[in-house]
C-alpha cells in the first residue's frame, strides 16, 4: 500500500500527519464537491471483484501488481470503508453487464455478473433514459475524442442516471481525453482522485 500509512500501534490508517496538511486538503477539496452518485466503469468493477479481499476486508494484496494498480485498489479500499457508513449510491448499467458477460473465464464472469447485477436496477425510472442517452452519445460530436464507442455509451449511461462522477482506471483512452469532454455534465475521476475528494472528510464517518 502506498497512498496512506498504516499505524500498527494504533491499528488504523494515518491519513494526515498534521492539522495544517488536513486543512490544506479541506480547502483543496471542499465538502460540497464530494461525489454523491458514482458510476463505475467496467475496469473498476473488475478490480472490485478481482481484489475483493483487499477492497472489502483490507487484506494485503495477494499478488504483485504495478504501482498504478496498487494505488487504484488501495483507493477503492479506503473509499468503500468510508462508503459503508456514508452509503453513496453506486451504479452500473445494462451495457456494463454486457461487457462483463464477455469475460472469457467462466468463474470470473459469474462473479463479475453477480456483483454488477447488484448495481443495476432494471425497474429504475431513469434506466430507459440512461440506456437511450448512452446510445445517442456513441455518435455525439462532443464525445468523438473517445476512440472506443463503448466508453461513450457508458458515460452516456452515467449521465442518464444523474451521476456526478464516472470512475475509471482507463487512463490511456478516457482520462487522457477528459479535457476534451468538458461539455459533459459529469466528472471523470480515477479511484485515487475519487479518494482525494473523500479523504479530507473521511473522519466524519470513520
Amino acid at each position: 500500500m502506498a497512498l496512506e500509512q498504516w499505524d500498527e500501534s494504533r491499528g488504523k490508517w494515518v491519513l494526515y500527519r498534521s492539522q495544517a496538511e488536513a486543512s490544506a486538503d479541506c480547502a483543496r477539496y471542499p465538502y460540497a464537491d464530494i461525489p454523491r452518485r458514482i458510476f463505475l466503469d467496467t475496469n473498476v468493477l473488475n478490480l472490485l471483484v478481482r481484489y475483493s479481499s483487499t477492497v472489502f476486508e483490507q487484506a494485503p494484496l495477494s499478488m504483485p501488481v504495478d504501482e498504478t494498480r496498487a494505488n487504484d485498489v488501495e483507493a477503492l479500499m479506503h473509499i468503500f470503508q468510508v462508503g459503508q457508513r456514508m452509503g453513496w449510491p453506486i451504479y452500473a448499467s445494462e451495457k456494463s453487464l454486457y461487457e462483463l458477460d464477455q469475460t472469457p473465464d467462466a468463474d470470473q464472469r459469474a462473479e463479475l455478473l453477480a456483483y454488477g447485477t447488484q448495481l443495476v436496477d432494471p425497474e429504475g425510472e431513469d434506466v430507459p433514459f440512461a440506456n437511450d442517452l448512452g446510445r445517442r452519445l456513441i455518435d455525439a460530436p462532443f464525445t468523438a475524442s473517445l476512440p472506443d464507442p463503448a466508453d461513450r455509451e457508458l458515460i452516456g449511461n452515467a449521465i442518464g442516471l444523474d451521476c456526478d462522477v464516472f470512475c475509471t482506471c482507463d487512463r490511456r483512452t478516457i482520462v487522457k481525453k477528459r479535457d476534451q469532454l468538458r461539455q459533459l455534465p459529469i466528472r471523470i475521476l480515477t479511484p485515487p482522485e475519487w479518494w482525494s475528494q473523500v479523504k479530507p472528510w473521511a473522519g466524519l464517518w470513520l
